[in-house]
């Protein structure tokens, strides 16, 4: 995993972290409970594994009583997910600047929680002085989209510009902001959190490229073979994505196979990571994972 400087948002919206115990829960997996708050206007989805097929089939339900069971796979299997923040797609930017962060705790008993978050404009957007939506400000959306570019092959400048611009507009930010969780593993301190995604998004990227004015043959020379990127989540104050899939072993019948794809994202501190302290805000450290 390549690590990132910390990075601090100001104000973070909406979201309330629970106070994690410090009891060791040895190779935790599936959890005692697990609640969803804060979704009135926002929405959730659970996607049950029925078994089914080869990947198995997910189906769509919204019965609460199905959180755990749609937590239980692991970074071979996933299973079903946990969908936060579903009307994010369809979000203007206006909507989606204070848009409700819904939240999803799991307890592992003991007083061990963890709280997972969907994320909102305020987030991406906001350095603490200002709400900026341009390319090249100091925040969340300028630092995960450096980390795609990172991603691509010789990308220009002015490519570079209009390629955040076209995505912001698209409301890609939007369509990163509502993460399906399919398992969390917590022992101690370390807490990892499979995200449903997709194995390849090829295509999409090089359709994004070209609608940002890079023509057909260097868009598809510029957006690798196999492109993978996750949906991002902030698990206890931490934003986490990656850009590295395995094969999730199901699938959702929508024309598109949503789902086949497992991103294992953490919350864990490395050596030369420094977690921010929290003084009057929530300081969140990035934690962009690939391989």
């Amino acid at each position: 995993m390549k690590n990132f400087s910390p990075y601090k948002i100001n104000k973070f919206a909406a979201l309330v972290v629970a106070i994690v115990g410090s009891t060791i829960v040895g190779n935790a997996t599936t959890p005692n409970s697990a609640t969803l708050s804060n979704f009135s206007n926002s929405g959730y989805l659970i996607y049950k594994d029925t078994g089914v097929g080869n990947p198995s089939e997910l189906m769509q339900t919204s019965d609460l009583s199905e959180t755990v069971n749609a937590l239980s796979g692991d970074a071979i299997y996933a299973g079903g997910n946990i969908e936060l923040y579903t009307q994010s797609d369809g979000a203007s930017m206006t909507d989606f600047a204070n848009a409700d962060i819904v939240s999803l705790t799991v307890d592992f008993g003991v007083g061990n929680q963890v709280v997972l978050s969907s994320l909102n404009g305020q987030n991406w957007f906001n350095d603490g002085l200002s709400y900026n939506t341009s390319y090249g400000a100091n925040n969340l959306a300028n630092q995960w989209f450096g980390d795609l570019v990172g991603e691509l092959n010789n990308i220009s400048t002015s490519d570079e510009v209009q390629l955040f611009n076209t995505f912001r507009d698209a409301g890609g930010f939007q369509q990163l902001s509502d993460p399906n969780i399919s398992y969390v593993e917590k022992d101690g301190a370390a807490v990892k959190v499979g995200l449903g995604g997709f194995i390849d998004v090829k295509d999409r990227f090089v359709q994004l490229a070209i609608a940002s004015g890079i023509d057909p043959v260097t868009a598809n020379s510029s957006v690798p073979n196999g492109l993978q990127v996750s949906e991002v989540v902030v698990i206890d104050g931490v934003v986490s994505y990656g850009f590295e899939a395995t094969d999730s072993g199901v699938r959702f019948n929508d024309g598109v196979d949503s789902y086949n794809a497992n991103y294992e994202v953490s919350n864990v501190p490395e050596p030369s990571s420094t977690l921010l302290s929290l003084v009057g805000v929530i300081a969140l450290t990035i934690r962009r994972k690939r391989g």
